[in-house]
């Protein structure tokens, strides 16, 4: 272990598990605290609660929420608008997720209410909060709650809440400017302009308003851009000796007689024919697109106002769009040997089997006297003609009215909110594509009629739109004295109206377009709510929370959420903590509402039959003396058709379904040995179940024999196993393994249903303290989180399946961030040590991974274990000039690699450097 990562376990251990120093040290004011509608202080909570101050998150450099709320331990990115594939229902959009629950599991709220989901629901399903649409600029504070909150929020509040409070009140006006990109690889950039004004006095004028704007951008890169980077152990691991190799879909392309007779076209140029197997070859990587080129605007109005001398009131209005491109190249033929499948949604069957066409005999390009496949690219539906760009817009308008009667608190708000979303794309019609080629009206290697090009790739859409509108109301205050103290409790009431469309067009519900999986959905239901909590004085140093929420949606029964807490201050330095908590998560239209269901592809799917027998036929090619880089990359390819396959499932809906239910216990304590240092540690536990959703392919698979017929479909696949076996006899002439006649995967029809189950432990800690030295105030705070374990349900099996916390499944088991700070003069320093565990290669898929991929020996220590990860950021600022501030920020200061990931591949971690500039009025 290097010498920086025994420093920063060591200073963990011993600075151990803390809780807001800042709580304790100053006079304590009674505010709302997320997880409770009771006026109290982070201090009081029998709940675990971060709290990131406006100074943190500048410290941060982060100049988007996603980005601020994943430098915690306690936020994962469970997907990012910067990194996600093409393919992603919910492109241009970012989730979080708490405890690896996922991000429908985690509630995120605007200024303690809900904002509109997402448009596009991920996977078409999952309805989340896009992220990206807060505006970060007008984040006051963040409150992350560590525990389940249905009992006061309602649905979606499993796993915890992360309530993103904004500025209430702002005078004068700021602009801003940041810029950063990698250090030795400028094409990972971010631009960041924002400005906010504001003016007038809510003591002397009655009111204050202020207006928060910003712009940001992303640049998108492709695979060749980064290849330089690639480190030399990415070639060895499974699947990726040929990753660089140049394609044989060349402009002017190679006839594919077969996997052992491959012979370049005529006319291909001197320089591309590979001297090997002097085929006609490309390099694909220049235009393979590795991330998404995005432009985001989000603005944030507040106007806070009195309403006589009793009323605060706030009109509060948020409004987001963006535009996301994914770098595309131009189209391919395909193999023509592979069957395709899908599903026709109006027409309530399987389509195919679809078999590309080959070019008939007499076709201008075929000089032979039998059909041929011709493997070529398409170079005229490259240059923006191949497209993918998803445009999102989404707003929320909302009026909230505090006040006090009588010495009772109470709070109101009303609003609308609305989010719609576009995503455009071209598919290829299997008709129109077909008929092309076999006439020969596409003519390779030129420019043909825009109208040709349209009949063949098709511009199909996918189309969403939300709408929630509500009215809430809260009432707390002192019911009663007891003898240890005021009773104290809440009641209130929450009312939601929400509709929900999401559709894909015509052409993919008709199932005109190769292997187009759509959704058609539309539906409105109504929440109601009623909650109550109280807190409770036992004794003088014991309190006791209760609370619980009663939730009513359309044609389902009603649900409650029970949660009761305890905070025992055992000695005036040491406070006991713990909770139990009922969750739930609601259907969403999505998954019971009306429409046709939804078809979708899941990616790197394994066979559990074929892969194995993949795998070795490959190896035979792999380690063949004299193997072509060619021949190569098809064995890749055949072995990835069933090791990391894509697998199409139609999906319907389900009025029947059940809440998904959770359990949550946490139990922990708060300590502060000396004055300024404070520690903390708690445990938690979830339980839940009832999960809605499909069952997991792994499970599926995994248990073929005992499903039910035609649930899951294999078909022929003897045409292309074939060509598989042809080349691997040709290195390997004596081979007698093959496929056994065992067909292919095809489609999966896998219904929503109520089956799932998690369960997961662990421990959140965190330490913080101060203390001076000749050059200022020192501040140091660690976070971290551990996984204990993590186990899901088998249906299978019908038991909970292996622990997955530090194997490849769920990842490190320690996340731990230790920060500190430094203020003299002008200049403020922040140092931040950001740790990672490592974890295994194995999985449930793959219990044994390595062994099953045939990795050779000198590599299994490499492959069987991913090393831990360690970074260093550091921040300057700089305040010299009168209302200006310069800051830098350097991500990964040391320049530190990734961890070698034998089963993921490479994954860049550059060091970043960005600088910002600000200036106020």
């Amino acid at each position: 272990m290097s010498t920086l990562k025994k420093s920063a376990l060591a200073l963990a251990l011993a600075l151990a598990y803390s809780e807001f120093a800042a709580a304790q040290e100053e006079a304590i004011q009674r505010v709302e605290v997320t997880g409770s509608s009771i006026k109290r202080t982070a201090a009081e909570s029998a709940g675990s609660v971060q709290v990131l101050t406006r100074d943190d998150i500048e410290r941060t450099g982060e100049t988007t929420a996603l980005g601020i709320l994943t430098t915690t331990s306690a936020i994962s990115t469970q997907l990012n608008a910067a990194t996600q594939g093409a393919a992603t229902f919910a492109n241009g959009s970012s989730g979080v997720s708490m405890r690896g629950l996922g991000k429908v599991s985690t509630l995120v709220l605007v200024n303690g209410r809900r904002i509109a989901q997402y448009a596009l629901a991920d996977s078409a399903q999952q309805n989340f909060t896009n992220i990206d649409a807060i505006p970060a600029a007008a984040i006051e504070r963040i409150e992350i709650l560590k525990d389940g909150a249905s009992a006061i929020y309602g649905s979606d509040a499993i796993a915890g809440v992360v309530n993103i409070i904004l500025r209430k009140n702002f005078n004068g006006a700021k602009i801003s400017a940041n810029y950063r990109e990698a250090d030795g690889f400028r094409d990972l950039r971010t631009r960041n302009v924002t400005g906010i004004v504001g003016f007038g006095d809510l003591d002397k004028d009655g009111y204050n308003t202020y207006v928060n704007y910003e712009f940001y951008k992303n640049d998108g890169y492709t695979t060749g851009e980064l290849a330089s980077h690639y480190p030399d152990w990415h070639r060895l691991t499974p699947g990726r000796s040929t990753w660089d190799a140049r394609s044989q879909y060349s402009p002017t392309g190679n006839y594919f007689l077969s996997s052992t007779n491959i012979v370049a076209a005529p006319g291909c140029p001197a320089d591309a024919i590979d001297p090997a197997d002097k085929q006609c070859k490309y390099d694909a990587l220049a235009t393979d697109g590795a991330t998404t080129g995005s432009r985001r605007w989000a603005l944030a109005s507040n106007t806070h106002f009195r309403i006589g001398k009793e009323i605060d009131a706030n009109f509060e209005l948020t409004a987001a769009g963006a535009t996301t491109d994914y770098l595309l190249s131009g189209f391919t033929t395909n193999t023509t040997t592979s069957a395709a499948y899908w599903y026709d949604m109006l027409g309530g069957n399987l389509k195919g089997p679809f078999y590309y066409p080959k070019l008939p005999v007499g076709h201008a390009n075929n000089p032979y006297s039998v059909p041929v496949e011709y493997r070529a690219r398409l170079t005229d539906t490259g240059d923006g003609f191949n497209f993918n760009t998803t445009q999102s817009q989404q707003y929320r308008a909302m009026l909230s009215l505090n006040g006090e009667i009588g010495g009772w608190d109470w709070k109101s708000a009303v609003g609308h909110m609305k989010s719609s979303a576009d995503k455009d794309f071209r598919g290829t019609s299997a008709t129109g594509y077909t008929n092309a080629i076999v006439s020969g009206a596409y003519k390779f290697g030129q420019q043909n009629d825009p109208a040709l090009l349209e009949s063949m790739f098709p511009v199909r859409n996918t189309y969403g739109k939300a709408r929630i509108s509500f009215v809430d109301a809260t009432v707390s205050g002192e019911v009663a004295q007891l003898p240890a103290g005021p009773l104290r409790i809440a009641v209130g009431t929450d009312i939601r109206r929400e509709s929900y469309e999401m559709k894909s067009s015509d052409n993919v519900l008709r199932g005109e377009l190769v292997s187009a999986f759509g959704l058609q959905v539309k539906d409105t239901v109504d929440h109601y709510a009623l909650f109550t909590e109280a807190t409770i004085p036992v004794l003088k140093r014991v309190e006791l929370t209760a609370a619980v929420r009663g939730d009513k949606t359309s044609n389902s029964d009603a649900h409650f959420s029970p949660k009761v807490g305890l905070r025992v201050n055992a000695t005036d330095t040491l406070l006991l903590r713990a909770t139990g908590s009922g969750g739930f998560r609601a259907p969403n239209i999505v998954e019971s509402g009306n429409g046709l269901g939804r078809g979708s592809y899941s990616t790197g799917v394994q066979d559990y039959r074929r892969c194995p027998i993949a795998t070795a036929l490959n190896a035979l090619v792999q380690n063949a003396v004299g193997a072509t880089t060619g021949d190569k990359a098809l064995a890749n390819s055949y072995r990835g058709t069933d090791c990391s396959a894509v697998l199409p499932a139609f999906v319907s809906s389900n009025p029947d379904l059940k809440p998904e239910t959770s359990r949550t216990l946490t139990a922990g304590f708060v300590w502060e040995p000396v004055k300024n240092w404070t520690m903390a540690i708690d445990y938690y536990h979830i339980e839940r179940k009832d999960q809605i959703g499909t069952r997991t392919l792994a499970d599926i698979l995994q248990g073929e024999a005992s499903l039910p017929a035609g649930q899951l479909v294999r078909v022929d696949n003897s045409a292309s196993d074939a060509e598989f076996l042809a080349l691997v006899q040709k290195y390997a002439p004596g081979n007698t393994l093959n496929f056994g006649g065992l067909g292919k995967v095809a489609l999966v029809y896998n219904p929503y249903v109520n089956s799932g189950k998690t369960r997961t432990s662990g421990f959140d800690f965190d330490a913080s303290g101060r203390f001076n030295t000749a050059l200022g105030q020192v501040r140091l705070k660690l976070e971290g989180a551990y996984t204990w374990k993590y186990q899901e349900y088998s249906v299978t099996n019908g038991a909970y399946g292996a622990n997955q916390a530090g194997n490849w499944d769920g990842g490190p088991r320690l996340n731990t961030k230790l920060r500190a700070a430094l203020k003299t003069g002008d200049f403020d320093h922040g140092a931040t040590i950001n740790y990672t565990s490592g974890y295994s290669n194995n999985s449930v898929s793959s219990p044994t991974y390595c062994a099953t991929n045939s990795v050779a020996s000198a590599y299994l220590d490499t492959c069987n274990h991913v090393g831990s990860n360690t970074t260093v950021d550091y921040n300057l600022a700089w305040s010299g000039i009168p209302h200006t501030k310069l800051s830098l920020f350097i991500n990964n200061l040391f320049e530190q690699d990734a961890p070698v990931q034998w089963r993921s591949g490479y994954s860049p971690q550059f060091r970043r450097i960005g600088v910002t500039a600000a200036y106020t009025f």
